[in-house]
């Protein structure tokens, strides 16, 4: 009895002793190279640089080994070799990732994983077509001094090529789709599909063009898929369409489409609230040299419609935003304030009195404030459009310090410009204008009218000239 209570007491102890070092790990991911060389291996996210990103290094040997008890998110990771990409690892899923890969001067093998050759191959087919494409382009481009008669043959006939083309690679990505339903492969692919062509009859109207592109952006997407927000190929797209409304439209109506988008992202919760969060980054962050309020608003009220279900402080922060920027938006009156005048007088905006006014809410010794007002300074329109009595351009100093005030009045105030304390604090008391990045500021009319809010320094000239104030 005692050697078979003995011997369960050893089993007991053998079970509860913690397992190997080697079962513990959860992400094993195994490098061979072969006719390659480096200083060191990296496994990067596209956001690597972030908090929540992934940047694993180790020195570079004939084999090594990435490992973590942690599980990487599931997703599309770099591997790089010292700075340059060599390619892509595929991780499917958050259960057990074991890899075994061969790093060549060409790419990279997989041993382990069909989809990951997979995908290898579907780079390279996209590639060949790419170049097909490039390739008639480039006979176009040489056959331009030819005779009109001989360049429209010339362009219908690479016109026809260009859809053979393009049919040929829908119909093998069409292919791939149907074969791994359900992959990160397939997300992957569906991301990068081509969306529809512009009708020609949109050729020269470039705001009908805008707003077919928009609409058909997202055709393709897959949503129901999260995994693919932890892609490079997802933060390409999702970029170029920031920057298309940031840098290109700025077009309100356009609006329209970003909110149809936020609604296709609804079939997953959690794709709608990435999504959501990766159009703030640019749009709606107040930090963001390039947001777009009137963009931001119409999220702001999508996400407060839709979505009942998101956390208390999401929504609290979606409210809190949404009264924050809705204020002094375009075409509204701007609130009135009351200030001190460089002369000592007191009066409010409503009284200042001029046909146009460049409001500018700023600290006098804040270093970008600093920077605008020389800028401004240099415009030699905005000082001619000072000079025409048509414009002021009117500063106000926000905080309560006299005695800087009265030193930025006697040795940095713009002798042409209006210069005035709000005296109170009430702007930022108040919270009567948006004032969490500095300068702010407004382009009014005589009846305080906003023509435009929080317009950038470099948007000035643009702005007289549309009101006729630039010589």
């Amino acid at each position: 009895m005692k050697h078979i209570a003995l011997f369960g007491i050893l089993i007991l102890f053998v079970v509860l002793l913690p397992k190997s070092s080697k079962a513990q790990y959860k992400m094993d991911i195994s490098v061979k190279s072969s006719g390659f060389h480096c200083d060191s291996l990296k496994i990067q996210s596209y956001n690597w640089g972030k908090k929540s990103g992934t940047n694993m290094v180790v020195p570079f040997g004939a084999e090594v080994s990435f490992k973590s008890k942690t599980p990487l998110s599931a997703g599309v990771y770099w591997l790089t070799a010292d700075t340059l990409h060599k390619g892509v690892i595929l991780i499917p899923s958050e259960k057990q990732q074991k890899l075994k890969l061969t790093l060549t001067e060409k790419g990279i093998v997989f041993e382990n994983s069909p989809e990951n050759n997979l995908y290898q191959e579907y780079v390279r087919i996209v590639q060949q077509f790419e170049q097909q494409l490039a390739g008639l382009d480039r006979e176009f481009q040489e056959a331009r001094n030819l005779p009109q008669y001989m360049l429209r043959s010339i362009a219908d006939s690479l016109s026809a090529r260009a859809v053979r083309i393009n049919r040929a690679r829908r119909d093998y990505e069409e292919k791939l789709l149907t074969e791994n339903k359900g992959s990160l492969l397939a997300s992957i692919v569906q991301a990068n599909m081509q969306m529809p062509d512009i009708p020609p009859t949109y050729y020269n109207n470039v705001q009908l063009a805008q707003a077919f592109v928009l609409e058909h952006y997202f055709d393709h997407f897959p949503w129901n898929d999260p995994r693919i927000f932890n892609s490079p190929m997802a933060e390409d797209k999702l970029s170029y369409y920031c920057r298309q409304l940031v840098y290109e439209w700025d077009r309100p109506e356009l609006d329209t489409f970003v909110v149809k988008a936020l609604e296709q992202a609804l079939v997953n919760k959690e794709s709608h609230l990435l999504f959501f969060d990766r159009l703030e980054q640019d749009l709606g962050y107040y930090m963001s040299n390039y947001k777009v309020e009137h963009t931001y608003i119409r999220m702001l009220l999508h996400i407060l419609r839709t979505r009942p279900d998101v956390e208390k402080v999401r929504r609290t922060y979606y409210e809190h935003e949404l009264k924050t920027i809705n204020k002094n938006t375009d075409g509204t009156r701007a609130a009135n304030f009351r200030f001190v005048t460089s002369t000592g007088d007191t009066t409010s905006l409503y009284d200042f009195q001029s046909e146009y006014t460049l409001l500018v809410l700023h600290n006098p010794t804040c270093s970008t404030c600093r920077a605008v007002r020389k800028r401004m300074s240099q415009y030699a329109s905005l000082n001619n459009a000072i000079a025409s009595g048509r414009l002021k351009v009117l500063t106000v100093y926000l905080e309560n310090d006299s005695k800087l005030w009265q030193h930025y009045i006697e040795t940095e105030a713009e002798p042409n410009y209006q210069h005035g304390w709000n005296f109170d604090q009430a702007i930022e008391n108040d919270n009567l204008y948006e004032t969490r990045t500095i300068p702010y500021m407004y382009l009014l009319n005589k009846d305080k009218q906003v023509i435009r809010k929080n317009i950038l320094v470099n948007e000035i000239e643009d702005y007289l000239r549309f009101l006729g104030l630039a010589n």
